[in-house]
């Protein structure tokens, strides 16, 4: 029996654990977190891997098994602001999204997990004080051994092993609405100062305010935000999150595998992480049991990741209705950004309709509804 850890109870540890129980019948999964310490919670939308993902390996429907997570069905993203017409950028049926309070799932999904795996799956509660590890074992706090370690901890300490990756925004304020959300996709709201995303759950509503702060002061945008909302607005309450956009050098170091923000922080745009996050988890399946080589699987995460940045920047490229500060800086920014050739390879997958879609967050249709929105067709045949 292979035993894994997973460290964390976030979203990405949740699924990461669900993940390497369901696809798999001889492995032992062990969560490791504290469950006092608060997870982040900027964004509540998934893509379409996550409901697919619950249902593989838990037969979990949100309808009828996800009310305690607020959920509602996501179809798409809604764009307003962005060109002189509002749009949707859909998500393809028969697929679907959800949204869903995060603080809620951890909890929600392992009642579902312990029926399901009781044998082979077991929570510790405990901080991570040591985590090592030789050619056979990985170790932590010098007593708990595993063959493998999937770490979901959530940001860096420090960023010696990782890279910087330069994108528009760096800041985010969230304001939470205690009111039911009445529609069915996530918002991206185009505003002078950047984007706002606008998330429904059940019984509340997200909205988050994200921002440069090199352009724009706290006050500045604080100022913006509160224009959005005629009511339920104090800004004594607004949740605050400052990040810089990062990718890990390594994603895999002999036994111990990176995974959500402790391997790649993005701004939340399309939740696109969501969905390379899911598919690093596929990454490590094929090092572990089909002998992906380290080298081979730390370079296809490289490229996935390179790839999903040319789509944040792609959807920035073109600017929005706001000639402002932000949005020439963001346009030039990620002009250059899309001078790559991963790109190019890109735009030429999609015009050949290409079925990897591992390479590239969207089917080639769905790329091409979104281009004919933002770019009247100009970037794809």
């Amino acid at each position: 029996m292979i035993k894994i850890a997973v460290i964390g109870a976030g979203t990405v540890g949740v699924l990461s654990v669900i993940h390497f129980l369901g696809y798999t019948e001889n492995v032992q999964v062990t969560c490791i977190h504290n469950p006092k310490k608060k997870i982040l919670g900027i964004g509540e939308s998934s893509t379409v891997a996550m409901p697919t993902l619950l249902w593989e390996t838990l037969n979990f429907n949100p309808e009828f098994d996800g009310q305690e997570l607020q959920f509602t069905f996501k179809t798409g993203v809604y764009y307003k602001n962005w060109r002189k017409d509002s749009f949707v950028s859909p998500i393809m049926p028969p697929s679907y999204a959800i949204h869903f309070d995060n603080f809620k799932l951890a909890e929600v999904i392992f009642k579902h997990v312990y029926l399901k795996y009781k044998n082979r799956f077991n929570e510790l509660n405990i901080d991570i004080k040591s985590l090592k590890q030789d050619k056979n074992k990985v170790t932590i706090n010098e007593q708990h051994t595993y063959d493998y370690v999937i770490d979901c901890r959530g940001f860096p300490k420090d960023y010696s092993n990782y890279k910087k990756v330069k994108l528009p925004i760096n800041h985010c304020l969230v304001n939470g609405v205690e009111e039911p959300g009445n529609w069915n996709f996530t918002y991206h709201i185009a505003h002078k100062n950047g984007w706002m995303f606008g998330i429904p759950l059940k019984k509340r509503q997200g909205f988050g305010y994200l921002y440069n702060d090199n352009i724009t002061s706290k006050n500045d945008a604080i100022n913006d935000f509160s224009q959005y909302f005629k009511n339920n607005f104090n800004k004594d309450n607004l949740r605050e999150y400052k990040f810089e956009s990062y990718k890990a050098k390594n994603y895999i170091n002999n036994r111990i595998m990176l995974n959500g923000n402790k391997a790649l922080f993005y701004e939340p745009i399309e939740a696109i992480s969501g969905l390379f996050y899911d598919y690093l988890n596929r990454i490590y399946f094929d090092h572990i049991f089909k002998n992906v080589s380290i080298n081979e699987s730390n370079n296809l995460a490289h490229d996935l990741a390179k790839r999903y940045e040319n789509f944040i920047s792609y959807i920035y490229h073109g600017g929005s209705m706001h000639e402002s500060d932000f949005w020439k800086y963001a346009s030039n920014l990620c002009s250059n950004n899309l001078k790559n050739d991963l790109w190019y390879e890109t735009k030429n997958a999609i015009n050949e309709k290409a079925t990897d879609h591992r390479r590239w967050p969207f089917s080639p249709l769905a790329w091409k509804i979104l281009d004919l929105h933002l770019y009247n067709n100009k970037n794809f045949n």
